[in-house]
């Protein structure tokens, strides 16, 4: 996962949380554990692309397999069964400390297949999303003037 810095915020809970958390498999499992009883939790990049949401504790979908698979899951799991402890969560006060670095990542995961983008068509489209990004944008002045 490339991102820096995720969106995370429980829904249902009496008081629900939202914070902008540290965006490391110990820190996102941290933030998981910490609310088991919530009914949701979502998480998405701070540009609002989706990672992954729970559901009473358990991770619901997660559109980044690998990290789940292979970073996630074998922090998060140690953490659920008590055979770990629940580290503080590292998250932010102040959006001020926030870079356009930290902000603007495109995700190295599939964060559109709920709108018809195969896991196969991906890294495809993720390459003309970049380029899109890159590419300075013409303006002709007289349609603007209209």
């Amino acid at each position: 996962m490339n991102q820096k810095y995720l969106a995370a915020y429980t829904q249902g809970l009496d008081e629900d949380m939202q914070l902008c958390i540290k965006a490391d498999a110990e820190n996102i499992a941290a933030f998981i554990a910490k609310y088991p009883f919530a009914p949701r939790i979502t998480m998405e990049t701070l540009e609002g692309h989706f990672l992954l949401n729970t559901r009473m504790g358990f991770i619901d979908r997660c559109y980044d397999q690998n990290y789940l698979a292979t970073q996630l899951i074998p922090v998060l799991a140690p953490m659920q069964m008590g055979e770990r402890d629940i580290p503080e969560i590292i998250s932010l006060s102040d959006y001020s400390e926030l870079s356009p670095e930290d902000t603007s990542l495109l995700p190295d995961w599939n964060a559109w297949r709920d709108y018809g983008i195969s896991d196969g068509d991906f890294p495809a489209f993720r390459e003309s999303l970049l380029e899109m990004e890159n590419d300075p944008v013409d303006v002709d002045s007289e349609e603007m003037d209209r």
